[in-house]
């Protein structure tokens, strides 16, 4: 690749043109800057009023962008500001700091709506080809197209979302909860659960991520206490330095995800989520050694039974384990959740993990149920318990997997014979919100691949 362009997934999931062409937008927030022989467009500080970034110019991040003022858990915080970036397809943006972050503040919405031809991407210097020329640290060459090892990951801070939906975290339990997000990027939380925190639609999220510490860390994407009025479809996390998605309460819906090399785990929930996602695929890295769970699934960590419980609703997954590391679902800390018709496969060190009473409890009382499960692991369960737990529904069964990639040794993950002989849950009939998708797994053959052309490394 030259500077400016990284290869990406079957012609089409790349950063496609070369170079920065265009004007920068006219904003206070927005500076033209010298890198190489190109001008770029960096965006730095606290952006207090509506900003669209066209195709065309290469956007750089400079630290921690906040996208408006708080407005408060209420929307009457002193002070508050409710902005809109809007970025449209096609769109290249890129952490110019290894501590980069576009966050999204409480009352501010983000309208970022990608297509397929044209996702938007948000990569890292490195991945563009600009670190060495910004004096980066540990600057790599950029990717070329259909390059199958990719092991890079935590070169740039993350995207986050913060919205005014319910969460449990409050330390002093408060009548309405908020929150400070990690990484210093914001309070969360509130009291609307429709809370509209604005679009992501065909947005791929790449070599992000950045652990502070154990207890502060910046996934590639977070969702902090984000409402179901907002719209997440068609978003990819790829190589993400700690967890690639984490909804940290709220009750934001999303559909068609694809989460691939996490340094950590790959899907996280905590502090009482409870939206509804469909269409999901897991693939670990072998090239990522820290990788663990497909599922890390939590109510709460500070209390197991605080309500309201986290009890999402899901459906149409696909994990796949490349590490031996962690299981493919790990439940624990009292969650409860409706998860129907997924395939569990690969190197997972287990299938399927259930931990602590509190989580067998909600078994018990039926609000944690996996219905149409197929695991394929080496060993599909860590325990006794955990087995008759998927022994409750017999449609669930394990056995080997028929799994393939889309290109010829590529990554498997389509269904085969066995995956689609499962008897499977139309979730249509479960909640308006899903489609119809009467099948295990989340793509059931080539011709409905819909990870096609937007996605880095899954099908290269």
């Amino acid at each position: 690749s030259t500077p400016g362009t990284a290869g990406g997934g079957n012609n089409g999931g790349g950063i496609k043109g070369g170079g920065s062409t265009g004007a920068c937008p006219t904003h206070p927030n927005v500076t033209k800057v010298t890198v190489g022989t190109e001008e770029h467009c960096r965006i730095s500080g606290e952006i207090t009023t509506n900003l669209t970034l066209t195709a065309g110019p290469a956007y750089q991040l400079i630290d921690n962008v906040k996208v408006g003022k708080d407005v408060g858990f209420d929307g009457q915080a002193a002070g508050g500001v409710s902005t809109v970036l809007s970025i449209d397809p096609g769109v290249r943006i890129y952490g110019g700091t290894r501590i980069a972050q576009l966050s999204i503040q409480r009352g501010s919405r983000i309208n970022a709506q990608g297509t397929a031809a044209q996702p938007i991407v948000l990569s890292s210097a490195d991945a563009m080809g600009y670190a060495t020329t910004l004096g980066l640290a540990n600057a790599r060459s950029p990717l070329g197209a259909g390059v199958r090892d990719d092991p890079y990951s935590g070169e740039w801070g993350a995207l986050q979302i913060r919205g005014r939906g319910v969460i449990t975290n409050s330390p002093a339990a408060p009548a309405v909860c908020e929150a400070e997000a990690e990484g210093g990027s914001g309070k969360y939380g509130g009291n609307v659960p429709n809370d509209n925190s604005g679009t992501l639609k065909y947005v791929r999220v790449e070599y992000a991520g950045v652990r502070f510490s154990e207890t502060n860390e910046l996934n590639s994407i977070a969702f902090w206490g984000v409402g179901s009025g907002t719209t997440v479809d068609y978003i990819q996390a790829h190589n993400g330095g700690d967890d690639t998605i984490e909804f940290f309460g709220g009750s934001v819906n999303a559909k068609h995800l694809v989460m691939t090399g996490a340094d950590d785990d790959s899907f996280d929930w905590t502090f009482g989520w409870n939206g509804k996602v469909q269409h999901l695929v897991i693939v670990q890295n072998p090239l990522q050694a820290a990788g663990d769970a497909g599922y890390e699934a939590d109510n709460n960590e500070l209390g197991f039974d605080i309500l309201p419980r986290s009890a999402p609703t899901i459906s149409n997954v696909t994990l796949v384990g490349n590490t031996t590391a962690g299981a493919g679902l790990r439940l624990r800390r009292g969650t409860a959740g409706k998860l129907y018709n997924h395939v569990v496969a690969g190197n997972f060190q287990r299938g399927l993990r259930i931990d602590d009473a509190a989580t067998y409890a909600q078994a018990d009382a039926g609000n944690l149920s996996l219905r149409s499960f197929y695991i394929s692991t080496a060993t599909p369960f860590h325990s006794t318990q955990a087995q008759a737990v998927f022994a409750k529904h017999a449609i669930s069964r394990t056995g080997a997997s028929t799994l393939s990639s889309y290109t010829s040794g590529g990554r498997a993950y389509i269904n085969g014979v066995n995956e689609n002989g499962v008897t499977s849950v139309d979730p249509r009939t479960i909640d308006a919100f899903f489609d119809a998708a009467p099948y295990a797994g989340a793509i059931r053959d080539s011709a409905s691949n819909w990870t096609l052309n937007w996605t880095r490394w899954l099908n290269d």
